[in-house]
C-alpha cells in the first residue's frame, strides 16, 4: 500500500531512521505538531529547535557586487582579482545547499537573515559575501509552507542590515506584514510563548528585528529577545569548548551557533577550497557528539535553538529535533 507507506514516513517517529523512512524528506515536515502533548505548553524557548546559519546562502549571485558588509580588504582583493575573486568569495560564503522549502520539510524552524539595499534598484536582498535573492521572493516560500502546515512555527532572525536607511526598513517591515499578516506573533514575555498559545491564536511567525525601528511595531520582537553568542573560530576544539562552556540566558530565546568561521589565513591556505569542504564537513561529527550530551530547556546542558552550516550533512536536523524526546521538561 503505497499511500500507507508514504503516510507512515511522513509521520514523525523519533525512533525511525532514514532506511525506515524510505529516504523521504517529509519526515520532519510537521515535527512541532507531532510533539507529545506535554510539550505543547512548554515555552518555545525551552524546546530544541534546529536552525540554519545564513539560511538563504544556497543562492548567491556570483556576478553580483560584493556585499556592503564585507571588510575593505575583501573588496580590494576582488577589484584586483575580478571574477576569480568573486568565485573565491562565493565558495567561502555559501553555508547551505538546500532551499527554504527543503529546509522546512527537513525540520528547520529558525532562519538567520542578513539584508542589504542596493544602489542599482530599490529592492532588498539577502546577502552573505555576495548578493542573493530578493527578500520578498524568498519569503514567499516560507509563507506558502506555513499555509499548508498550520501547526508549524518559524523564527525569522533579521540580525544584520547593510546600506539600509529608514525607508528600506519600513519597506522590509511592510513586506513582512504583507507576507505573514495575522500569523505574526506580537512581542511578549518569551516564557508565555508556547505552541498551544500560538495554535489557539493562529500565529506561526516570530520575527526578531535587530534595529531600533522595530520598537514602533508591536508585531516585531527586538534583538534583545534573542541571544546568539558566536565562537568566531576556524578551529574545532575551540568551537566545542565554546559550546560546552556557554552559559545560557534562561529568560530569552537562545541560539547555539555550531559554526566555524574562516579567517583570512584559512582562506589563503585553501584558495581552491570551500567553507563546506574545509570547515563544515570536518566539524559535523564533533557537533553531533556535542549535541548528544544536550537536552532542551535551561540549566546545565540546556539548549534552545541550534544552528549549523550545511544542515543536510549527516543527521544534524534529526539530532536536534530528537532532543525533545530525551526527557520530559
Amino acid at each position: 500500500d503505497v499511500v500507507g507507506i508514504v503516510n507512515m514516513a511522513a509521520d514523525f517517529s523519533p525512533a525511525m531512521d532514514d532506511r525506515e523512512a524510505g529516504g523521504l524528506h517529509t519526515r520532519f515536515a510537521n515535527w512541532m505538531a507531532d510533539l507529545p502533548s506535554n510539550l505543547h505548553t512548554a515555552p518555545l524557548k525551552d524546546l530544541a529547535i534546529p536552525g540554519t546559519h545564513d539560511s538563504f546562502s544556497f543562492y548567491l549571485d556570483k556576478t553580483s557586487d560584493i556585499d556592503p558588509g564585507e571588510p575593505p580588504e575583501i573588496k580590494a582583493a576582488v577589484m584586483i582579482m575580478g571574477q576569480a575573486g568573486k568565485d573565491l568569495v562565493y565558495r567561502w560564503s555559501v553555508t547551505q545547499d538546500i532551499c527554504f522549502m527543503e529546509q522546512l520539510n527537513d525540520g528547520v524552524r529558525y532562519f538567520d537573515f542578513r539584508v542589504a539595499g542596493r544602489k542599482s534598484d530599490s529592492s532588498l536582498y539577502f546577502v552573505h559575501g555576495l548578493y542573493g535573492s530578493k527578500v520578498e521572493k524568498a519569503l514567499i516560500e516560507i509563507a506558502q509552507y506555513l499555509n499548508t502546515h498550520p501547526k508549524e512555527v518559524v523564527l525569522l532572525d533579521f540580525n544584520h542590515f547593510y546600506s539600509m536607511v529608514d525607508f528600506h526598513h519600513e519597506r522590509l517591515i511592510a513586506i513582512l506584514k504583507e507576507m505573514f499578516g495575522p500569523k505574526l506573533c506580537p512581542r511578549m514575555d518569551p516564557a508565555d510563548v508556547t505552541l498551544a498559545t500560538l495554535w489557539e491564536r493562529g500565529q506561526q511567525v516570530i520575527v526578531f528585528y535587530h534595529n531600533s525601528v522595530a520598537d514602533r511595531h508591536i508585531n516585531l520582537w527586538t534583538g534583545e529577545a534573542v541571544v546568539a553568542p558566536w565562537a568566531n573560530t576556524p578551529e574545532i576544539p575551540k568551537l566545542v569548548e565554546f559550546l560546552n562552556t556557554e552559559v545560557r540566558v534562561e529568560t530569552k530565546f537562545y541560539v547555539s551557533q555550531a559554526v566555524l568561521t574562516p579567517t583570512a589565513g584559512t582562506i589563503l591556505s585553501n584558495l581552491n577550497g570551500s567553507l563546506k569542504e574545509v570547515l563544515a564537513t570536518p566539524a559535523m561529527p564533533h557537533i553531533l557528539k556535542w549535541l548528544n550530551g544536550r537536552r532542551p530547556g535551561s540549566g546545565a546542558q540546556g539548549v534552545n535553538i541550534v544552528i549549523a552550516d550545511f544542515v543536510d550533512l549527516a543527521e544534524f536536523l534529526p539530532a536536534v529535533v530528537n532532543l525533545n524526546y530525551k526527557e520530559t521538561l
